[in-house]
């Protein structure tokens, strides 16, 4: 095994083209790469001053990259760092976490968005339905919005994993 001595900051930076694989556009950009096993590396982390190599990367078997950087910084702030994103670190031209097992990114889901959602649906729906017990007849406009009430609620229904 030959052991890859360190080479100078951001030397291939400019270099690196869409080609290049994940590892090839995450190592051309860090400080003091060493390589200390197959498939596996150490160099500064990028995202806070590092005095001393903390960061660990590792090029998984799928080809993505793994980072680990033991003074706590996370894999988002390492590649905002180096200029990349986090779908950088996965193989092929649609570099997406869905084709990588993890689902379709979208932020966390708040059960009281939905429940909130629901409530004021349901009340749209109340008051029509106490108009049209009053006496008064729906018009298009109250039965389009009953319809569109219908449908949001059964929207956050099942957003929230309930009935479909």
């Amino acid at each position: 095994m030959q052991i890859q001595k360190s080479r100078p900051a951001r030397t291939a930076y400019d270099n690196a083209r869409p080609h290049d694989t994940p590892i090839d556009r995450v190592l051309h950009r860090l400080d003091r790469v060493k390589r200390t096993a197959p498939d596996k590396w150490i160099a500064r982390c990028p995202a806070h001053d590092d005095k001393r190599p903390s960061l660990s990367i590792r090029e998984a078997e799928d080809h993505k990259v793994l980072l680990k950087c033991w003074a706590g910084c996370g894999a988002f702030e390492i590649v905002a760092a180096l200029g990349l994103n986090l779908g950088d670190l996965f193989p092929g031209d649609c570099r997406s976490l869905h084709q990588h097992g993890t689902g379709p990114m979208r932020r966390p889901f708040d059960y009281r968005d939905a429940l909130q959602g629901i409530a004021h649906e349901t009340l749209v729906a109340r008051l029509i339905i106490e108009t049209v017990n009053s006496g008064q007849e729906m018009d298009v406009e109250s039965l389009d919005r009953l319809a569109l009430a219908e449908q949001r609620i059964s929207d956050a229904l099942q957003a929230a994993g309930g009935v479909q």
